[in-house]
């Protein structure tokens, strides 16, 4: 599935490059539009939501423990950040909120400043070049008006994330930074050198767009990137949502053919439509079925939950129970799944197949679809070697709800290795893992592809 659309507008939002939106703070919901939204919002969650056992709270008392609060807001901005705390505690990446775009207003601000995460400290990686000798690249964030930078961030700004996995919090947080809706207000930041020194730096946000010191352009979004690298084909795959990919892939297959190797690149592939990938797979292997992730969704039987309170109130006894007792035992307690089958995709590709060498790079920011990707990847035993970092952690089917002021998300489906394997909440571990390196970002050296070349190179010896 795609990767959390609700995440990207955050980046639209918050990223370094990119525009942050005004937020009036006048519009306000009626107290009941806000009651029913959280209600809504938790009955849903709680009839259809797949990880509880991830999240690890109880759910009835939290949402008791919520009324107050929504009940207590002043507008509907404050309404709907009581809303994402209350989403992000099911630590979740395909549950989420939506933005409450009918609160954006035409006022336009840009940050002026960009942290990334590594190891869960926040690394200036780029700033307007009137500010680089002031703050040089590679500085520390060590704290926020006073406030030490790690305990800024578990207060402040990861309580509103929902992801699946603790890294993906980290660097969202990163990016996320100056969360919030006064582009007047001025955040005082100290920061220490790459030479240890300490140095102050006031932050707001600015009317105009930096001219930053690393970043000169955003190029345009392409589906695909393609290049030949010492007789080894490069293949950058940056989405499978547009099936267009497809028809640029097959576009290069000539070349393919003739490469000593490929390299398939999914770094930043958030995700889309697991049958795309799948497709793109098929080209690599004579294997005739693909299989993908087992997945399982919970089963609401109304005439079993009632049964089954009836049955047994006492859990203590359930292993005492016959079949037909524990169906509707577990079913009474929200617990009673049905099972759907793998995930197959049959290969009738008559196009000749690529039997070179194949390495596949992965990142934080390889999710969903990209990871379904992935799974059928490791049934094709040996067929490739991953290099890079640890997946998003996050896939699944959504339900889309609509609330009153924005929309949300919940995962119904619980996908898992084909053996029960979990890769949700966890990540997808590469074959080599390479931790980010602060001096690479800063000097533009991709060492995940540099290594990928090099193992390259002793395959086709």
């Amino acid at each position: 599935m795609k990767k959390p659309f609700y995440l990207l507008l955050f980046a639209l939002f918050f990223n370094a490059s990119s525009l942050f939106a005004q937020i009036d703070t006048v519009a306000n919901l009626s107290a009941a539009d806000k009651l029913y939204g959280l209600s809504k919002f938790w009955s849903e969650v709680s009839y259809n939501f797949a990880y509880f056992d991830h999240a690890k709270i109880n759910w009835d008392s939290t949402y008791r423990a919520y009324i107050p609060k929504v009940l207590a807001t002043k507008n509907t901005w404050e309404y709907y950040q009581v809303m994402q705390r209350f989403c992000a505690l099911l630590k979740d990446g395909h549950t989420d909120l939506g933005f409450p775009g009918s609160l954006m207003t035409h006022k336009s601000r840009y940050r002026w400043i960009n942290f990334e995460n590594f190891d869960k400290k926040f690394i200036v990686t780029d700033i307007p070049v009137q500010f680089k000798d002031q703050v040089p690249l590679g500085s520390e964030l060590v704290s926020v008006d006073g406030i030490p930078a790690k305990e800024y961030a578990e207060n402040e700004i990861l309580p509103y994330i929902s992801a699946s996995t603790d890294y993906v919090r980290w660097n969202q947080a990163a990016n996320m930074m100056f969360y919030g809706t006064d582009s007047t207000r001025v955040w005082h930041l100290k920061l220490r050198t790459p030479k240890g020194d300490m140095v102050p730096y006031n932050y707001q946000f600015h009317t105009v767009r930096a001219k930053w010191t690393r970043r000169t352009t955003n190029p345009p979004f392409k589906v695909m990137d393609f290049k030949m690298i010492d007789g080894i084909g490069y293949v950058k795959l940056n989405t499978f949502g547009d099936d267009t990919l497809i028809k640029e892939f097959k576009a290069v297959l000539p070349q393919l053919y003739i490469c000593k190797g490929v390299i398939l690149d999914i770094r930043g592939n958030g995700g889309g439509d697991t049958g795309i990938g799948a497709e793109i797979l098929k080209y690599f292997t004579d294997q005739k079925l693909l299989v993908g992730s087992a997945w399982k969704t919970r089963d609401n039987v109304s005439a079993y939950r009632a049964w089954g309170t009836y049955q047994l109130k006492d859990t203590t006894k359930f292993e005492h129970l016959n079949a037909w007792g524990k169906k509707v035992t577990l079913a009474a307690h929200g617990d009673y799944w049905f099972k759907g089958d793998t995930m197959k995709f049959e290969n009738a590709i008559k196009d000749p197949k690529i039997s070179t060498p194949l390495i596949v790079l992965t990142s934080n920011n390889t999710a969903s679809a990209a990871e379904d990707f992935l799974i059928i990847l490791d049934g094709l035993k040996g067929r490739a070697t991953t290099i890079g970092q640890r997946t998003y952690g996050s896939t699944g089917q959504p339900l889309p709800v609509s609330l009153p002021g924005f929309d949300a998300r919940i995962c119904t489906k619980r996908d898992t290795y084909p053996d029960g394997r979990d890769f949700v909440g966890v990540g997808i571990k590469p074959d080599i893992e390479i931790s980010r390196n602060v001096n690479d970002v800063l000097n533009g050296t991709d060492t995940e592809l540099q290594v990928a070349l090099t193992e390259m190179k002793k395959k086709i010896k």
